[in-house]
């Protein structure tokens, strides 16, 4: 099944330190000097296939030479990838230089580097979706409805439709992020099932165009990003998008950097001695907290009737799910520490090893998952 390529790539670099004693300076070095290496290898293919070395004759394909491009191709972007965590983006804008400078063509502009950059196959595999009871809860609001449509904005990795998509004929998920949209992308065989219709949009939620004409969401499920949308453009287009009777859910629960344990304040004080004070939200930039209670901004929409529902949840974590959930933050993934990331694991796994339970050897998490759920008014 297809991954997307930078995440795939990010993978092997991490491979690659796993196996290495090296500082990282010089595990760049080498990684430079390792394209040369594959060119020449590329060279010595060329010269077998035209069979000119007159010891070895036709000892290349032009299969083994294609294949040896491949891999000098592959060896320059790990090594892009262990020069800057937005290899990626570093990328594709030198791409769209070159095309502007001898195809002339005029690209759009590349995006902003997602705050997300990175964490989709850490965000798939430590970010839970809602708990069972917040599930049932959301099914029930389409109990009535033949045929329901679930629309998921800011789907990440699809945990919300993998907890309700036996409830939909129909599940539209919206997400920006490349990486979440190939993640989200490996589930599909499991979420479409007979008669069922299951669709990925890589694009943001203001900028949702329907399917169809005639197309209408019966549920509207926004899970752990209300702050990343466009709030009041969303919910107006919402309005034309969505039946009488649809239910809007904002929901989600506190991160990690939030919640008051004694592990967690101690770890939130170790990522601020390597990041600073401010908590971070992706490579380049600080987060803002919301301005307004999200109760109040839906209440002041169309779906102006707005209830709230709490579930209590406690969960279990060893050290190396912490890491792996950290990986899949804005505020804490490899991208945003960069160099900084392998010192700062070790660290954190020392901290978290001594704050873990002694009888269970784990680490204990209370938490509420919040669901607000709004609909217009009779």
């Amino acid at each position: 099944m297809r991954e997307h390529t930078w995440e795939l790539v990010r993978r092997l670099t991490e491979r690659l330190d796993d196996h290495s004693t090296l500082p990282v300076e010089q595990r760049r070095i080498l990684q430079i000097l390792k394209i040369s290496e594959e060119a020449g290898e590329v060279a010595e293919a060329v010269i077998g296939a035209l069979g000119q070395n007159p010891r070895k004759g036709f000892s290349h394909t032009w299969d083994d030479v294609r294949a040896e491009v491949c891999d000098v191709i592959t060896t320059g972007m790990v090594a892009l990838d262990r020069l800057t965590p937005d290899a990626a983006e570093v990328f594709a804008r030198h791409l769209a230089r070159i095309a502007e400078r001898d195809l002339g063509e005029r690209r759009r502009p590349v995006p902003a580097p997602s705050p997300f950059a990175g964490t989709a196959p850490f965000y798939r595999r430590y970010r839970s979706g809602p708990p069972a009871a917040a599930g049932a809860l959301l099914a029930r609001s389409v109990a009535d409805v033949d045929e329901p449509t679930l629309l998921d904005l800011g789907s990440g990795t699809g945990q919300v439709p993998l907890a309700l998509h036996a409830v939909f004929a129909r599940v539209d998920m919206v997400e920006p992020d490349a990486g979440m949209v190939a993640e989200a992308e490996l589930l599909l065989p499991y979420l479409q099932g007979p008669g069922q219709t299951v669709r990925v949009h890589q694009v943001k939620a203001e900028d949702f165009t329907p399917p169809s004409e005639t197309w209408r969401a019966d549920l509207v499920t926004i899970c752990r990003a209300f702050h990343w949308v466009g709030q009041d453009a969303v919910l107006r287009q919402l309005d034309a998008w969505t039946t009488p009777q649809t239910t809007v859910a904002v929901m989600g629960d506190r991160s990690l950097w939030d919640l008051e344990n004694d592990w967690t304040k101690a770890l939130r004080l170790l990522i601020q001695s390597f990041l600073g004070e401010d908590r971070r939200a992706g490579p380049g930039d600080i987060f803002t907290p919301p301005g307004r209670p999200y109760a109040d901004i839906l209440a002041g929409s169309a779906f102006s009737d707005v209830r709230e529902y709490r579930f209590e949840e406690q969960r279990e974590w060893t050290p190396r799910q912490v890491i792996g959930y950290l990986s899949s933050t804005s505020f804490a993934s490899r991208a945003v520490f960069g160099d900084q990331w392998q010192a700062f694991e070790r660290k954190a796994l020392r901290l978290l090893a001594e704050h873990c339970e002694e009888r269970t050897g784990l680490l204990t998490e209370d938490n509420t998952f919040t669901v607000l759920l709004a609909d217009r008014r009779p």
